[in-house]
């Protein structure tokens, strides 16, 4: 599968899965986790972070990132998912998720912008990279509160990668994504990540 700046192959092969990696910025119970914030938002009125209830009406177009500081000569892509999906019911660990979106080609501003009084650098797509999987807006069932991690993964050198036939389905179909798998397979860091809520209306 081939878009953007990279291509990604499958291949009939498993992966041996970590866990007990460092808790932080990711949920807790859903893997990978990882420690470095990164700033999300929809608007820069309001962070979309750590957690923090959005409303749906919201989130129709895909979110800005930002990181704390520029990172230069340095690339990113950035998936985001629901680990809170009807195969696992709320409070899924990530291993059976929805995939809400995959972009590649990202990279620091040059600038900073203020998001709910604090100075970030956002992270653009100069290049105009078609993404992997285009964003699907965040939609819980009625009542259901679900959470939508974001992982940014640094893909700075990186041509191309190999992931098992079931890893490479589930990014192609979204359904039964499992966002450690990927970064296992793939050889992908997790460079920061984050999490926001939203609740079905």
């Amino acid at each position: 599968m081939r878009a953007g700046s990279f291509t990604f192959v499958s291949v009939a092969a498993t992966a041996t899965m970590l866990a007990g990696l460092v808790s932080g910025m990711t949920p807790s119970g859903v893997f990978p986790q990882n420690s470095e914030n990164m700033t999300n938002f929809y608007d820069t009125s309001t962070a979309a972070t750590n957690g923090v209830n959005i409303p749906k009406r919201n989130t129709n177009i895909a979110p800005t990132l930002a990181l704390d500081k520029a990172i230069a000569n340095k690339t990113f892509a950035v998936v985001m998912f629901d680990p809170d999906t009807p195969a696992t019911g709320v409070g899924g660990n990530g291993t059976n998720s929805f995939l809400h979106w995959f972009q590649d080609g990202l990279t620091s501003s040059v600038s900073e912008v203020d998001v709910a009084g604090k100075n970030v650098t956002p992270l653009v797509n100069v290049l105009h990279v078609a993404a992997l999987q285009t964003y699907v807006q965040p939609s819980p069932p009625t009542g259901q509160t679900h959470r939508y991690v974001q992982i940014l993964l640094d893909t700075t050198g990186v041509t191309g990668f190999v992931v098992s036939a079931a890893t490479g389905n589930a990014t192609t179909s979204r359904t039964g994504f499992d966002m450690n798998a990927f970064v296992q397979e793939s050889g992908l860091t997790v460079f920061s990540s984050n999490f926001f809520n939203v609740t079905g209306v």
